[in-house]
């Protein structure tokens, strides 16, 4: 029998969100089912998704996207992770499958228009597209305050590992560090499952939005096509 064949794309999708005067570019491919152990071979090879995008940088003349996962069953949080881990012991954790809510999509956009300054009104299709559309296991995680919705986070679930898609949060709290939080329950989270690793997509050492990845050790990044401890990377 004939398998259709996967037809992979060259996307040039404007101005690099992490470092000035560059422009972002991927190779990518869609399919709305995938075998975990692929899905798992892919992201060991540096590509993440988006919906049913798979996709992996392809900058010219730049490669410094670096994929990189935190070693969760030997991480130790430091001074400030624990700070923050008890400043958030009040918040409830629900997981569920992905699907769509009216009050995590209004979360959404609140956090894209206010944390993200987007200037266009959030479609209920981009969304959709985005993170309830998934090839793989995955969870949202809703994050509450008593009965008040405060986080949302999406993970996907494999065999050996978690990976971390996307998290946002009400700027109200932004004081509680959630972002930071959100990836400390996520460790948590992988330690209950007795998973090693928990993939956060990519790291980049001159941007200032990636420099929160690199206070989660032990870790790793994907150097040729091999995974190296961060801090013999991160010193070149």
């Amino acid at each position: 029998m004939s398998r259709n064949p996967i037809k992979i794309f060259r996307t040039d999708n404007g101005p690099c969100p992490y470092l000035e005067k560059r422009n972002w570019q991927n190779i990518s491919f869609q399919t709305s089912k995938i075998p975990p152990e692929r899905y798992t071979s892919l992201l060991n090879q540096g590509f993440r998704r988006s919906g049913f995008t798979i996709y992996h940088p392809v900058c010219f003349s730049c490669q410094e996207c670096i994929p990189i996962r935190i070693d969760a069953l030997n991480f130790n949080k430091n001074k400030g992770q624990r700070r923050t881990w008890r400043k958030n012991t009040d918040l409830r954790v629900e997981h569920q499958k992905p699907e769509f809510n009216k009050e995590d999509f209004a979360l959404y956009s609140r956090y894209q228009n206010e944390w993200h300054k987007t200037k266009v009104k959030i479609k209920e299709h981009e969304y959709l597209d985005f993170l309830i559309d998934s090839p793989v296991t995955t969870e949202i995680m809703r994050y509450y305050l008593e009965d008040k919705l405060i986080g949302l986070g999406w993970v996907d679930r494999l065999p050996k590992l978690l990976s971390s898609v996307y998290f946002v949060f009400d700027p109200d709290y932004v004081s509680r560090r959630m972002g930071v939080f959100s990836l400390l329950y996520e460790i948590e989270y992988a330690r209950r499952l007795d998973l090693r690793w928990l993939y956060l997509g990519y790291w980049v050492k001159r941007s200032a939005k990636m420099n929160y990845k690199a206070d989660f050790q032990p870790a790793e990044l994907l150097s040729d096509s091999k995974w190296i401890p961060f801090n013999s990377y991160s010193s070149k």
